[in-house]
């Protein structure tokens, strides 16, 4: 029987050929070896087709499109400094940090010590500034002005290792911040790193730009004040963790902290919007336990319950089903919670 293909590749049909009349030329050729992204089979990691072994734990085994993970990776995760304790950052993770101007989305960007920080915000000078103020003389990213999204891929291609911060999205525009994004965590899942790009609000003051954006991403994080001013760092999506929030600020010197709580608080809001809220101000709405210790003068600085009185609940109070998540909230800020059950058993 006559080879049908051509005589340099088999695979290869000739021209002519009646079978290429009836193809679909939007589908893959049938002839042809299967393509697609190799993942390790025993840890999950992208698989290069450059290696003959899995560079992240050892094994041989590779698949095609599929894999069962039950191995764990050590060191797969890490933890970056400030508000990003909230995060277990894995390896492939994408983050999209969004916030108004002057938020600080900048600076908390820096925190994770990218070896590239792509711009179209800021000239490469104050990026340096930025970067001494934060972390002294002691790191300093490659900075790179980029105009669109071409030039956005054109700088991934040459970069293996990361982390990489885009700042920002909503400068690049509409399409060309889609197509950047894109490009992004096709980076960071092809290399197994890490990657954060940084949006602007829209008027809604939710993240700017085309919905599908916080769908492309791992973890969603908004940065603003909270309503008594103190910034808040608000996980609002994630893969990897609770939905939850913590309070920083800056200091005199422009470097980030932790700021001090010296009173007593209800802990109102919704799982992942959670603030702080000073008692007896209006609007602590969860403050029958701190008012009942204020009317017997035993209320101190330093302390937070979300708790109402209810004559009909065994301990005289009522709670929310979230009560863990709120006092775990309260306690990431020093405060001391106070358990209606704990006290009316003293």
């Amino acid at each position: 029987m006559s080879n049908p293909g051509n005589d340099d590749d088999p695979w290869l049909l000739d021209e002519d050929h009646p079978f290429l009349e009836e193809m679909d030329e939007s589908e893959p050729d049938p002839l042809r070896p299967p393509t697609g992204v190799y993942f390790c089979y025993r840890c999950g990691t992208p698989w290069p087709d450059t290696e003959i072994q899995c560079t992240t734990c050892g094994s041989w085994d590779r698949a095609l499109q599929e894999a069962r993970p039950h191995l764990d990776v050590p060191g797969d995760q890490i933890t970056f400094d400030g508000p990003w304790s909230l995060l277990p950052w894995p390896k492939q993770g994408t983050v999209v940090m969004f916030g108004g101007p002057g938020a600080g989305k900048s600076s908390l960007a820096g925190l994770i010590r990218p070896t590239l920080w792509l711009t179209k915000e800021q000239e490469p000078k104050p990026v340096g500034a930025m970067f001494r103020r934060l972390l002294g003389e002691e790191y300093m990213p490659r900075v790179v002005v980029v105009e669109n999204a071409k030039q956005v891929h054109e700088q991934l291609q040459i970069l293996s290792n990361g982390p990489v911060v885009l700042d920002s999205l909503t400068a690049l525009g509409l399409r060309e911040g889609l197509a950047a994004a894109h490009a992004l965590v096709e980076w960071a899942r092809k290399n197994n790193e890490r990657c954060l790009a940084i949006a602007q609000v829209n008027k809604g003051e939710q993240l700017a730009g085309y919905n599908e954006i916080p769908h492309l991403f791992d973890s969603v994080v908004n940065v603003t004040p909270d309503p008594w001013g103190v910034r808040a760092f608000r996980v609002v999506k994630s893969r990897w963790s609770p939905l939850e929030a913590i309070y920083w600020t800056f200091k005199k010197d422009g470097t980030i902290s932790e700021p001090l709580f010296n009173a007593a608080y209800s802990v109102e809001g919704e799982p992942g919007q959670y603030w702080l809220h000073p008692f007896p101000m209006k609007g602590a709405t969860w403050n029958g336990l701190l008012a009942r210790e204020a009317s017997e003068d035993r209320l101190v600085p330093g302390t937070s319950s979300s708790a109402i009185s209810a004559s009909y609940m065994p301990d005289g109070f009522l709670q929310p089903n979230d009560v863990h998540e709120r006092r775990r909230f309260a306690e990431r800020h020093g405060l001391k919670w106070l358990d209606p059950s704990q006290l009316n058993g003293e």
